[in-house]
């Protein structure tokens, strides 16, 4: 793959992150999602439309703030060089991180760690977790629950730690605005031509 089109990749999946990211970050109660099917009357206060409202809120409404890991691990799983795991078993660990996270939190809700009050939307938890953790409680032990989840956590992470880190994916975007750089600056000043004249054009004295 040129370098080119590397970084052309970076720049679109890179947008689209930025985006889910920010109407996630945007997102309101009263905005439209797959559980909300009712349009405020003020209209969307998403950053993102409609379209980011029934996106980013609904990821939010089902996994809580959790889901905005989701961006990041998007773009780095589209990104990573050299692709060491598939796109299906990194998407499978991705989902499974962000679902164990948000139990955490319902866990932190739930005994009272964290005060559910001042909680902005998208920092309250959705609703896979609290079906977790009820059915955790009601169905299995607890503690075996929680040791097999943390399990799980580190074996996710361990899979996707060249994925989530942010490094390469930092270097990624300064070498592209490098090379913008570069691009715009010879732009602005070319190079001066070249005095190449062949010997054809110069005066036979002879």
């Amino acid at each position: 793959m040129s370098d080119i089109k590397l970084r052309i990749y970076y720049l679109f999946f890179g947008g689209i992150s930025v985006a889910l990211f920010l109407s996630m970050l945007s997102a309101d109660f009263q905005d439209p999602t797959v559980f909300n099917q009712l349009y405020p009357s003020e209209g969307v206060q998403n950053w993102a439309g409609l379209i980011g409202a029934l996106i980013g809120g609904s990821l939010l409404e089902i996994f809580g703030p959790s889901a905005l890991l989701l961006p990041w691990i998007f773009v780095r799983a589209a990104l990573h060089q050299p692709r060491q795991i598939s796109g299906l078993i990194c998407t499978y660990y991705a989902f499974v991180l962000v679902f164990i996270l948000s139990i955490i939190h319902e866990l932190a809700l739930h005994s009272g760690l964290i005060k559910t009050e001042a909680l902005e939307f998208y920092l309250q938890n959705g609703y896979a977790a609290k079906l977790a953790l009820i059915w955790l409680e009601k169905s299995t032990n607890l503690a075996i629950s929680l040791t097999f989840m943390a399990a799980m956590f580190i074996l996710s992470l361990v899979r996707m730690s060249h994925i989530i880190s942010p490094l390469p994916f930092i270097s990624g975007v300064f070498y592209g605005v490098q090379i913008l750089l570069l691009m715009l600056a010879r732009k602005i000043s070319p190079p001066p031509p070249a005095d190449n004249f062949s010997t054809t054009q110069l005066p036979n004295f002879k």
